[in-house]
């Protein structure tokens, strides 16, 4: 690579991180125009399309992930010895951060935490994404989220992790349900159809089947849900059978119409951490923020 090329890279990490030519480009502070052809010369000097068009999203070459594997780790060192050092006053600073969650666990760390933040750090502006089904932890490789809190049990080598807290999970039904007039086991909580809370990472439902496939049982799934905290309220109107965290039971159970009840089965604790991208680990206020975040529990 000619000299003149080695700026190169620093597109090249952009396109990786963005896979988008202009989001790159806004993190360069370049034109879209002048990123397309740095794209271009990317491919040209790599003899690779580094990104391809798949299901309407740009996706990486198998050579371009492992060019970028290859390179992050200089890129990053030449980063983190390049930039200016500053200092992190929470009472003064200014920052905005992008944390990806369900409402489960909005519902669970956000009402603890915000009322000491906004008083420790008024100019900190917490911007929750709501999760989506098929988004993950994928977003923090792609930049799209600084954060995301909730429950993956198998982040990549370039993500962090910092565990929050676990919590036991408990069934819910509605008061009058026909099933309080039987013996509360397993064949009765088979017996009805159920509330799945997969629409997100489907790691703690898969968690749920698991342990049913591993008695040769099985539930039978009638709505699948994309909100935790609508689910007491769907239980609350049905003969549906949900399995949810024991804090959503109790605080939205009275409100649902719904009777809470022990799992028929041992079931592990649901689990939640932060997770954030390499890149952002020596950041004094992204630092400081996790350590808020984690202080609360």
């Amino acid at each position: 690579m000619r000299p003149g090329d080695l700026n190169l890279l620093l597109h090249f990490d952009a396109l990786m991180s963005r896979r988008s030519v202009s989001r790159a480009a806004e993190e360069l502070e370049i034109s879209q125009p002048a990123m397309s052809a740095a794209l271009s010369r990317l491919r040209r000097l790599f003899n690779d399309p580094i990104l391809v068009r798949e299901g309407g999203v740009w996706r990486p070459t198998p050579k371009a992930e492992d060019l970028h594997t290859a390179f992050r780790p200089m890129l990053d060192l030449w980063r983190h010895a390049s930039l200016p050092r500053i200092e992190f006053d929470p009472a003064t600073s200014h920052r905005t951060l992008t944390l990806f969650a369900t409402d489960y666990v909005q519902f669970a760390v956000l009402a603890r935490v915000m009322g000491r933040l906004t008083q420790a750090a008024p100019g900190i502006e917490l911007r929750v994404l709501a999760a989506r089904p098929l988004l993950g932890l994928e977003m923090l490789d792609t930049n799209q989220v600084e954060l995301i809190a909730g429950y993956y049990p198998e982040p990549g080598a370039s993500l962090r992790t910092r565990f929050l807290f676990e919590e036991k999970v408990v069934c819910l039904v509605r008061a009058g349900h026909p099933c309080l007039r039987r013996r509360w086991n397993l064949d009765t909580y088979l017996a009805y159809g159920h509330v799945n809370l997969a629409a997100h990472t489907r790691y703690f439902s898969e968690r749920i089947d698991r342990a049913l496939r591993g008695q040769n049982r099985s539930r039978k799934i009638a709505l699948t849900l994309s909100s935790y905290l609508a689910c007491p309220f769907a239980v609350g109107n049905s003969d549906l059978v949900a399995t949810v965290p024991l804090s959503v039971a109790k605080s939205l159970g009275k409100q649902a119409g719904t009777v809470m009840l022990e799992a028929p089965m041992p079931l592990p604790m649901l689990t939640v951490s932060l997770y954030w991208h390499e890149r952002h680990h020596r950041d004094p206020a992204h630092a400081w923020i996790r350590q808020f975040i984690g202080s609360m529990f």
